[in-house]
């Protein structure tokens, strides 16, 4: 009897092994998938920024005061600290030699939606050629998301505001 116990624990000890194996495999396979390759949030990163944006601009679903007056002429000022005051900053990492970002916001009156009244432009201009372009030959260029709301003026005015957002950052996300 005591010669199969021995037999019978020297067999367990193998399945162990191989399970233990097994285990290790699994475990070693799930990190190389889990860390293997960099996720792509470029267009989350533009949506981010777009709602943001919207925000500052339009609170609450009025244009903000310090972008259009009382006798609602848009504000120049506003245009020129556009950054600052709705605190985006679109160069925070220095290991790009160029701004990876860019940024065209325009108002329009919904009665006229050709006439552009006011336009704010920020960011690397050079961008926008590539959001233009489909396909999976050009999806590493540069991730855009087009956004178009409405909003109140002071006296009932209601507006057309188109907001392009655009993010390449390709050296990090899209490999």
């Amino acid at each position: 009897m005591i010669r199969g116990k021995k037999a019978e624990s020297k067999i367990i000890s193998v399945y162990w092994f191989v399970i233990l194996l097994l285990v290790a495999t699994g475990i070693i396979v799930m990190v190389n998938v889990f860390y293997g390759s960099p996720y792509d949030i470029r267009r989350i990163e533009a949506e981010i920024l777009s709602e943001n944006i919207a925000n500052c601009i339009s609170p609450g679903g009025e244009i903000n005061e310090d972008l259009l007056s009382p006798t609602e002429i848009f504000k120049e000022e506003f245009r020129d600290n556009f950054l600052s005051r709705c605190n985006v900053t679109l160069d925070a990492q220095s290991e790009f030699k160029d701004i990876q970002y860019y940024l065209e916001i325009e108002f329009t009156k919904k009665d006229s939606p050709k006439r552009v009244l006011f336009e704010i432009v920020e960011g690397n201009p050079n961008f926008k050629e590539d959001c233009n372009l489909d396909g999976t030959k050009h999806e590493k260029l540069v991730q855009c998301v087009q956004k178009e709301f409405y909003s109140m003026g002071e006296k009932g005015t209601l507006y057309s505001i188109k907001m392009t957002s655009m993010v390449r950052k390709t050296e990090q996300n899209a490999k």
